[in-house]
């Protein structure tokens, strides 16, 4: 990469390009990655204010070998955004219009900067919703969900990004602008370039439009409630029973005592009075007659110790802040390294355990929680040291734990994407062949290796 071009010849249409010293360390890093990673300041941030903004930036960084990282609410877990040396921060945090909601065809078309829960509430106000429900859903934008195609609780049922993204507008590095998808829900007209750029993490090119399917919420009644057990495994045994039994349930998540310790202490709950070392939270958004009776059987049949169900709207609003709370619960403990895997069903309760035994084998503190109906699991490891690099015993663990992972046809990162932390797995988890692949796909849309060079491939 050059780094003899005086930035300030970079023209833009509408946007800004700022070389402040405070805002280059402001945004020069993803506040929310919690492992120590070198603070790099960029040659500049650019705020990009339209496509033509996104495309001189382009332009100018292929034109003069610079390298670009695109950046939405800065809130990667996985070090994906932060700056390069001598590279340009392309934030496009001021894109965050909702352009068009077409409810007679059930889509919504926003620019990448659009905050999914802003999109969800506009949705709301016409009786539709927007289904990916990632955690950070208050906090991060539309753009960074389709960069590393987000998950969230109601994966379970209604998918992952990728099922909601019906089209996308793509700069690419030549500053080429590119339409990919179209908004019907059936299309076999190309080869299915749409989920090539979902989850790319910003390596093939940079999200400026994106056309989204919205559902209508379900009618008839919704049971939420919780259920406490004696064991994670005779948890994910319940999980088992409930997906075979036919209630189609829209969430079901999973948190270990830990996870039951801390949210009490956090919300001045008694979740674990009665010594319960796994808990689970369950929806039903649409309830047949008798689903509960059913799902209590389940529950139940598996060693559910207690469960408390309901259909109250004020108390489903309770059930569902204790497992949003759940990370700040945790942060009380000190610096929550967060993984995210992903398992078969069938492996769930044997990587539940290998995890617990993995943790007390290094004598690390481990927050269990994760997407237990989809097998996608969140072992988050609890640091006191609130900075300082990764303790060599916590590195190990991690290691062991995905190393595992892998030897049972698992993945290293479901839905927080690859970054800079979890490149270093990639190699192992994907054979020599695909990595190849990946890499010439990368060349191909990006032949400078100036798009958020050093991630994901």
């Amino acid at each position: 990469m050059t780094t003899a071009v005086d930035i300030t010849l970079l023209d833009l249409p509408n946007g800004e390009v700022n070389t402040e010293e405070s805002v280059l360390d402001k945004y020069g890093y993803d506040e929310w990655t919690q492992e120590e990673t070198s603070r790099t300041l960029p040659r500049a941030v650019v705020f990009a204010e339209s496509i033509a903004d996104v495309q001189a930036v382009l332009r100018f960084a292929s034109e003069h070998q610079i390298a670009v990282v695109t950046q939405g609410s800065r809130t990667s877990i996985v070090n994906g955004s932060s700056a390069l040396s001598d590279g340009i921060i392309l934030s496009l945090a001021r894109m965050n219009h909702i352009i068009d909601i077409q409810i007679e065809n059930q889509l919504a078309i926003v620019e990448p900067g659009v905050l999914n829960g802003t999109l969800d509430e506009a949705a709301r106000k016409f009786d539709y919703f927007y289904a990916p429900d990632p955690g950070s859903k208050p906090i991060s934008t539309i753009g960074g969900n389709v960069a590393t195609n987000a998950g969230g609780m109601s994966s379970l049922k209604y998918g992952t990004t990728k099922q909601a993204v019906l089209a996308l507008k793509v700069v690419l590095a030549s500053g080429e602008l590119i339409e990919v998808g179209a908004p019907v829900l059936k299309n076999t007209a190309a080869y299915n370039l749409l989920d090539l750029f979902v989850g790319s993490e910003g390596t093939l090119g940079v999200i400026v439009e994106i056309t989204v399917r919205l559902l209508p919420i379900p009618y008839g009644a919704s049971v939420t409630g919780l259920a406490t057990f004696n064991s994670m495994q005779d948890l994910t045994y319940a999980v088992q029973r409930i997906q075979a039994s036919g209630l189609y349930p829209s969430m079901l998540e999973a948190l270990n005592r830990v996870s039951i310790e801390a949210l009490d202490q956090y919300e001045n709950l008694d979740l674990g009075a009665r010594g319960s070392q796994a808990l689970l939270i369950f929806q039903l958004d649409v309830a047949v007659d008798g689903a509960l009776e059913v799902a209590k059987q389940e529950l139940q049949a598996a060693g559910a110790v207690k469960v408390d169900v309901t259909a109250d709207v004020e108390r489903t609003k309770e059930i569902i802040k204790i497992r949003q709370d759940v990370f700040k619960a945790g942060a009380q403990y000190g610096r929550l390294i967060v993984e995210d895997i992903a398992v078969p069903l069938g492996s769930l309760a044997t990587v539940v355990a290998r995890a617990e035994e993995i943790a007390e084998k290094y004598q690390q503190r481990l927050l269990l929680l994760g997407h237990a109906g989809d097998g996608n699991l969140h072992p988050d490891f609890i640091l006191e040291s609130t900075e300082g690099p990764i303790p060599a015993e916590l590195d190990a663990a991690i290691a062991e734990l995905l190393t595992y992972v892998i030897s049972v046809g698992g993945t290293v990162s479901a839905e927080h994407g690859i970054g800079s932390l979890k490149k270093k797995w990639v190699d192992q988890q994907l054979s020599p062949a695909v990595v190849q692949l990946q890499k010439q796909i990368k060349q191909v849309f990006d032949p400078q290796g100036i798009l958020n060079p050093e991630r994901k491939v």
